[in-house]
């Protein structure tokens, strides 16, 4: 006998004797290839279950029950991720700027864009939404980060005598920056978040491979002559973005 789809969202609801606001956290996927139950806690999704075709109804609902605490626990993380994405302050460590936000009307408020003082970023009411509050910061950031990145990075230009072609700011989900054999540089945004000897090595890094498009000991020893301290920067680099990013710059 097939696999019946009766689980619901109510189901689990009354399973784990959640919060009705709380069950918006989880929904339901049927999957033809599946072959077991899986949780995938996401801050973006919410908690997505996995339900394979290959068990029967009562085989579910015991999985299900023998895993209440595990579930419980991934949708009390994603609730206090989600909290992460309203912050209460910014700091942009590679301008050692930082401000207070308020979140609130302010009598020079657009619809959708924040207003900057030197210490307080007021933000729009109308950034209601889980995700609307981040949405609005990133493009701030954008915003940031071209005005200061493209300045920074010509100057190291300037002293290595290593000309770029152009310069492109985006939101990377993987890379702090890149660089092209047509000496084209890519930067990530989120670099405005870093303290400024992590972003200032990230620049050289990518202005050295203007000359050398590789991770040889070449470029490895043309990254030490011009950042001696690349070896220490760059495990604090490390560290720093597995511990230090902002959830709202990160979705």
């Amino acid at each position: 006998m097939g696999f019946q789809i009766l689980i619901t969202e109510e189901t689990i609801q009354h399973l784990l004797g959640i919060a009705k606001e709380d069950i918006a956290l989880v929904s339901l996927k049927y999957s033809n290839r599946a072959r077991r139950l899986i949780f995938r806690p996401s801050i973006v999704k919410g908690l997505e279950i996995v339900l394979p075709k290959s068990h029967n109804e009562k085989q579910v609902l015991q999985i299900l029950g023998q895993y209440k605490s595990r579930m419980e626990e991934q949708i009390q993380a994603i609730k206090n991720a989600r909290m992460a994405l309203r912050p209460t302050s910014v700091t942009l460590p590679a301008t050692a700027e930082s401000w207070q936000i308020v979140y609130g009307r302010h009598e020079h408020h657009d619809a959708d864009r924040i207003v900057e003082t030197p210490s307080i970023l007021y933000i729009p009411q109308k950034a209601d939404t889980v995700f609307g509050v981040p949405e609005i910061l990133q493009r701030w950031l954008q915003g940031k980060a071209i005005q200061y990145l493209p300045n920074r990075l010509s100057y190291v230009s300037a002293a290595l005598k290593s000309p770029y072609k152009s310069l492109r700011i985006k939101h990377q989900k993987t890379r702090w920056g890149s660089c092209s054999i047509k000496g084209n540089i890519n930067l990530n945004r989120n670099l405005m978040l870093m303290p400024f000897e992590l972003m200032d090595y990230v620049l050289h890094h990518e202005l050295v491979h203007l000359k050398i498009l590789n991770h040889s000991p070449k470029f490895w020893k043309e990254v030490s002559r011009v950042f001696p301290a690349y070896k220490e920067t760059l495990s604090q680099l490390k560290q720093w973005e597995t511990t230090s990013i902002p959830e709202w710059a990160t979705i």
